[in-house]
């Protein structure tokens, strides 16, 4: 193994080092240093294999946290595996192919996901220590399924100059967008497909990684959306990012849950009480000492629980990527209902929106209110 050229490419730019690569057909590993991380690109003969983040060089060691941020696998899931491939000594792919988490074609689409994101990564790249190290690149795809280095190139080329065109329009991986319009005549490949995503929630980065088309298709279809007047930065959230920018200062995350757990706490645990009483004092026709009608207090108490299972789905789309199929999966999850409670309720998922009827409006029937 030997190093056969490095630099930085402030003196010797990306373009040129592709070029090389690809006339002299070099076999090896280019390796990025700098920027937001280290990155590799690994080369047959001139031509692209495979790419990803510099401390995974691995055959497909790569594709896990690819996996999970495109929503094929949970991070339970992933960390489960990494778990069983230590035990087993078994390479990571096989344990997902032998538990029919994913089809073989699955793994190649995420890999060319993941190396087209490399690529284009590289090509923004204007300073950074690079250095190609000559060595054999174990695979099995065929040599006429692999790009040229100049083909990627010229490619990326292209892309840079279309990229200057539109990402003002997407400000950064921070901003979430609402929806403001319909689709209309927004013809992009991807625009339909992006805009299922946009819901005043998601961040940028979130629907990049969820819609599997890349950073620069998701990020033009985004622009194109905007540009349309179909969607729009979500105001207060906008607002929120901004000023956490301008200030330089956040607080770690886990000190933000134990101070919202402090805080919550306390009113959990009034609110289980008066919960308690209220349902004692249903059983006896009414309360002692107020003139609230039963009725009232049902009402009070409805909503209490809808907003506990509206806010625990919100965590589940979060952690998850998509809403449960009924509610009875999240039985166990804190702050939520029994399952036998959960099954009460009427709930379906519409458009990409919740509707979450509760067991006073089912018994409502025809004068029902769906939130």
């Amino acid at each position: 193994m030997s190093v056969a050229l490095h630099g930085n490419l402030s003196d010797f730019g990306v373009a040129a080092v592709f070029q090389l690569i690809g006339q002299q057909r070099k076999t090896g590993t280019l390796v990025v240093e700098g920027g937001e991380g280290g990155i590799f690109l690994a080369f047959d003969e001139g031509r692209v294999v495979r790419g990803g983040p510099a401390s995974s060089r691995g055959v497909r060691e790569p594709l896990g946290p690819q996996l999970v941020k495109s929503g094929y696998l949970t991070r339970e899931q992933w960390a489960e595996l990494q778990e069983e491939s230590k035990r087993s000594a078994r390479p990571l792919t096989d344990l997902l192919l032998g538990a029919g988490l994913i089809e073989p074609a699955t793994l190649d689409e995420v890999q060319h996901l993941l190396t087209k994101e490399t690529v284009f990564d590289v090509m923004r790249r204007s300073s950074g220590d690079f250095e190609f190290v000559a060595e054999r690149i174990p695979h099995h795809t065929p040599p006429e399924h692999l790009l040229g280095a100049e083909q990627i190139l010229m490619d990326g080329l292209r892309m840079l100059d279309e990229w200057q065109t539109f990402c003002s329009s997407v400000p950064g991986d921070d901003t979430v967008f609402r929806r403001v319009g319909h689709l209309g005549a927004v013809r992009g490949s991807h625009a339909e497909r992006i805009l299922q995503l946009v819901d005043g929630r998601l961040t940028v980065g979130r629907i990049i990684d969820l819609s599997r088309v890349g950073t620069f298709e998701a990020t033009r279809a985004l622009a194109e959306l905007r540009q349309a007047g179909v969607i729009d930065i979500a105001e207060a959230r906008h607002k929120r990012v901004g000023a956490r920018k301008k200030s330089g200062f956040r607080l770690p995350v886990l000190a933000l849950l134990r101070a919202a757990l402090a805080t919550a706490l306390p009113f959990a645990a009034l609110a289980g009480l008066g919960y308690a009483a209220l349902d004692r004092a249903e059983h006896d026709g009414g309360l002692l000492g107020t003139a609230l009608p039963v009725r009232v207090v049902e009402a009070h108490r409805d909503r209490y629980e809808r907003d506990r299972i509206r806010g625990t789905l919100e965590a589940h789309f979060y952690r998850e990527g998509a809403y449960p199929e009924t509610l009875e999966r999240l039985a166990g999850s804190a702050g939520t209902l029994s399952q036998q409670r959960l099954a009460d309720y009427y709930y379906a998922v519409r458009d990409d929106e919740v509707v979450l009827l509760s067991p006073m409006n089912v018994r409502g029937g025809a004068n029902a209110n769906l939130d």
